[in-house]
């Protein structure tokens, strides 16, 4: 009997230091997420990006640039006048972006066109043209489109005619 109550008496005390460094880790790794959300941290996350932050190597002023845009799913090329093809490359030159990570967002992108910039390379995207989405090619990355300096518009007109 003896034995059997010291068994039970460890294995609870075994449960219970067990509890107790479990939520002790617990709370270390909330601390240090709450650390983390500084001012100058949260100033870094709300600041906008470039192009050239997404592209890094994109240079604007190659004179032979052009853009293509497909419809997506059909994949249906869209013409796009020269004139209007210069009008969205300065349009996305001067836009600015915010990296989006879907797990914080409830956005489901529904991309409808893919568009391929040639300036100094090859540049590829997926645009969902109603969230303000871009998915980069490249990188990965998702980017919410914070300033489109009227992007989207000069794309839907382009793509209605």
């Amino acid at each position: 009997m003896r034995k059997r109550k010291a068994y039970v008496i460890t294995i609870v005390f075994v449960f219970i230091v067990g509890m107790a460094l479990y939520i002790y880790g617990q709370e270390k790794s909330f601390d240090s997420v709450k650390t983390d959300k500084t001012p100058s941290t949260e100033k870094v996350k709300n600041t906008s990006l470039s192009v050239k932050d997404l592209f890094w190597r994109v240079d604007f002023s190659d004179k032979d640039s052009y853009i293509t845009v497909e419809k997506v799913p059909s994949l249906a090329k869209v013409k796009i006048s020269e004139e209007t093809q210069k009008e969205l490359l300065k349009a996305f030159e001067n836009a600015k972006f915010k990296e989006l990570k879907m797990v914080d967002s409830n956005i489901n992108p529904d991309y409808n066109y893919i568009i391929k910039i040639f300036v100094s390379g090859y540049y590829g995207m997926f645009v969902d043209s109603s969230n303000k989405i871009v998915y980069v090619d490249d990188s990965k990355k998702i980017y919410l489109v914070v300033d489109d300096k009227g992007f989207f518009d000069i794309l839907e007109n382009a793509v209605k005619k």
